[in-house]
């Protein structure tokens, strides 16, 4: 009897496949290691956590990417990397604790955000937003909330970032736009109805030659063309850019 009841124990103990419901408090502080960094564990209403390391300045409910050593860094623009929601201000490195990976977070740090959107990295480390940034979607991200005082609910699945996705609208287009202003050869200053965006994009023609921008022949501040010399009475310009 004694030998089978050990054989039981070690089976149990073997068992690998879906992480096994964690029972402790989310939200405690180890101020030493106590798990194995990764450990991924789930509690009663299906959320599933992972035991990571701390960083400096956390706060409960900050974004963090974190690496194959399971460190951790405050979510900030340009990451690559698996992303989790810090369930406890683990604010050092000498500390550990629970991260969330799945399931709904009624904690997350966010700018101003609606309710059913898409979450992108915010200007703030640590924080979501649902303003789209090129490249910085969190993939398999959503809120469920618009935020109170900067704390919403989320819901995660595994989120990740790849500073690749993520727009906070599809890509138009001017074609053939003719600044406003007048042409009376002493006004330089003509405006666009949109920013370009890239700056590179906009192609200004006068009378039928290209503009070179940067001060050769105009400088571009937003919506607002400035040409170095301004045109002749009867000139003619057209612009086309992305925006």
């Amino acid at each position: 009897m004694q030998n089978l009841y050990k054989l039981k124990i070690k089976t149990v103990t073997e068992l690998t496949g879906h992480p096994q419901i964690l029972h402790s408090n989310t939200t405690i502080i180890d101020n030493e290691q106590k798990a194995e960094l990764g450990l991924r564990s789930v509690d009663k209403q299906g959320n599933e956590y992972i035991y990571l390391q701390g960083v400096g300045s956390m706060v409960a409910g900050d974004w963090v990417v974190y690496n194959e050593d399971y460190g951790t860094t405050r979510l900030t623009a340009n990451e690559v990397g698996p992303v989790a929601i810090a369930m406890a201000a683990i604010n050092a490195t000498t500390s550990y604790g629970w991260y969330q990976i799945f399931g709904v977070n009624t904690i997350a740090r966010t700018d101003t955000i609606s309710a059913d959107k898409s979450l992108y990295i915010d200007g703030t480390a640590g924080r979501a937003d649902d303003l789209g940034v090129s490249g910085d979607l969190i993939i398999g991200a959503y809120s469920m909330t618009a935020d109170t005082s900067n704390v919403a609910t989320v819901f995660i699945s595994y989120p990740h970032v790849s500073d690749d996705l993520g727009s906070s609208s599809a890509v138009s287009y001017a074609d053939a736009e003719t600044p406003t202003g007048t042409i009376n050869g002493s006004n330089a200053i003509f405006t666009l109805a949109n920013s370009p965006s890239p700056a590179t994009s906009l192609i200004l023609i006068k009378n039928g030659a290209v503009q070179t921008a940067g001060g050769v022949d105009y400088t571009l501040s937003g919506l607002t063309i400035t040409y170095v010399t301004a045109p002749a009475d009867g000139s003619t310009h057209i612009a086309w850019y992305r925006y």
